[in-house]
């Protein structure tokens, strides 16, 4: 009886996991490129498939430099919605990957310039870069976990320097 409890506790969490990795993943995101077939970001793409437009028509109206909300699965985007300024609030605590310019720092606090404030541990996995390179107007492209913990900072061309007009 105990190894049949044990199989169905087992064979539960594993059916639970199942549907939590079904669920869509939000990303906030700046489109660098669209080539028809891939839809890519700082560090990542996704496959257009047959995803639904909100606020354009057409695939190739989807231009490098919009901001767009995209409900992805398996790697495949199925919504996609051109943001004409920064995300809504309701979307704002949902996300999983998003990129935003850091607008200031304290500690282990960042202030998002759409996303507002955030917070980073020892956990949090960096790439390009490091604390260090935290400068208010720096693009950083960010993903979180489930609970909304962040879990890995980009710092797209750490090199370049910025102006103070950015």
């Amino acid at each position: 009886m105990g190894l049949l409890a044990m199989t169905r506790t087992a064979l539960f969490l594993l059916l639970s996991f199942h549907a939590l990795a079904d669920e869509p993943e939000l990303w906030l995101v700046e489109l660098e490129h669209n080539d028809g077939l891939r839809l890519q970001f700082q560090g990542a793409e996704l496959e257009l498939g047959t995803a639904d437009l909100r606020g354009v028509d057409q695939f190739d109206e989807l231009r490098p430099g919009m901001h767009l909300a995209i409900q992805s699965r398996y790697g495949v985007a199925e919504q996609i919605r051109v943001l004409a300024t920064g995300p809504d609030p309701a979307q704002s605590s949902q996300w999983l990957r998003a990129d935003d310019r850091l607008v200031a720092t304290a500690g282990e606090s960042l202030l998002m310039q759409q996303l507002g404030g955030l917070v980073f541990d020892a956990d949090t996995r960096w790439v390009n870069g490091s604390p260090a390179d935290l400068q208010p107007g720096r693009r950083l492209v960010l993903s979180r976990d489930d609970e909304g913990r962040l879990t890995e900072i980009l710092i797209p061309n750490p090199e370049d320097t910025l102006d103070s007009d950015e």
